[in-house]
């Protein structure tokens, strides 16, 4: 009998360990996570509020292609490529996909991440003359990819997401005109 308590006490200080272990592990991938969002939006929102020649995300997909998976990279490609074949229309995304603005605030905090399913979701709020949002401008979803962060999707307050948005211009430039 005294081996079996042995036994149970043992199983319990792994079990404890363990889920110590895990709590650490999740801790620093949320500051991972949040650093990663954190640093992109202060790369980004400087580039956003600039006057280029073209849109922000371009600059974002020419010098940071890494940190999008390569569907989302893709359909924001394709959809810079038709809109700088349709001079004079707009036949793109015509607001930024990153912040859900056309006049972006001057800062954007990440909030903390929320796990669903295999991916990541980020609020992330603007923070327009010193006063951060109550609701989250834009959510970024992520993934874990090789050994680095990546942007997959970002959803926005409307209940639409980037992807589909995307989907949805394509789809229009390719009906046959009437």
């Amino acid at each position: 009998m005294r081996l079996s308590s042995v036994l149970i006490y043992t199983l319990f200080l792994v079990l404890e360990c363990s889920l110590q272990a895990q709590m650490k592990n999740s801790e620093e991938a949320q500051s991972a996570l949040h650093s990663f969002v954190q640093e992109f939006y202060d790369w980004y929102v400087p580039k956003a509020r600039a006057d280029n020649p073209g849109p922000a995300w371009d600059i974002a997909l020419k010098s940071r292609g890494s940190v999008f998976a390569p569907v989302l990279a893709r359909a924001l490609k394709g959809d810079s490529e038709a809109q700088a074949k349709a001079q004079g229309e707009i036949v793109g995304l015509d607001f930024d996909p990153f912040l859900s603005a056309q006049d972006p605030c001057g800062h954007y905090e990440a909030g903390r991440g929320v796990h669903k399913g295999k991916s990541y979701w980020v609020n992330v709020y603007g923070v327009c003359s010193g006063k951060r949002h109550e609701k989250a401008d834009v959510v970024a979803e992520l993934i874990q990819q090789d050994d680095h962060w990546a942007f997959v999707n970002f959803h926005y307050p409307t209940d639409r997401d980037l992807l589909a948005v995307l989907k949805s211009l394509r789809e229009g430039r390719e009906k046959p005109a009437k």
